[in-house]
């Protein structure tokens, strides 16, 4: 799945960050992401760290989170790129409904941008059950 993310240094409201999930957390869950500014050209984020939490309620802690994934040795940061990749043995006890929050940390500024938000449900795949 491709996930495009957007940097934006001056706020468009027609940007909508929020995207609902749907990932098989018996199997391995691949996402492309790209990180743009608001003209779609990539964003070199050589040096940043990417987030991926998972929470099963907004307030909860980040330490409490489900998933926690952070991402240093990124794909092809120059080129504003890099891939996201959740385990099975990450959400392999996870079933029904959670929220998620993709963004990036960019090491320079020491800015955080939400690149994505939303709704997230985990389902067992239905093949390679004995």
């Amino acid at each position: 799945m491709i996930l495009v993310g957007y940097i934006t240094y001056q706020k468009k409201l027609e940007i909508n960050i929020k995207q609902d999930l749907i990932l098989h957390s018996n199997a391995i869950n691949i996402f492309d992401l790209y990180c743009v500014d608001e003209d779609e050209i990539a964003v070199d984020i050589t040096g940043a760290t990417v987030i991926f939490l998972v929470k099963e309620n907004p307030t909860d802690k980040d330490s409490e989170a489900v998933i926690n994934k952070e991402i240093t040795d990124l794909t092809d940061p120059t080129n504003g790129n890099t891939l996201l990749t959740i385990e099975k043995e990450d959400c392999e006890d996870l079933v029904g409904n959670y929220i998620y929050e993709l963004r990036v940390s960019m090491a320079e500024s020491g800015y955080e941008y939400i690149l994505k938000q939303g709704n997230i449900t985990f389902q067992k795949s239905i093949y390679g059950i004995e």
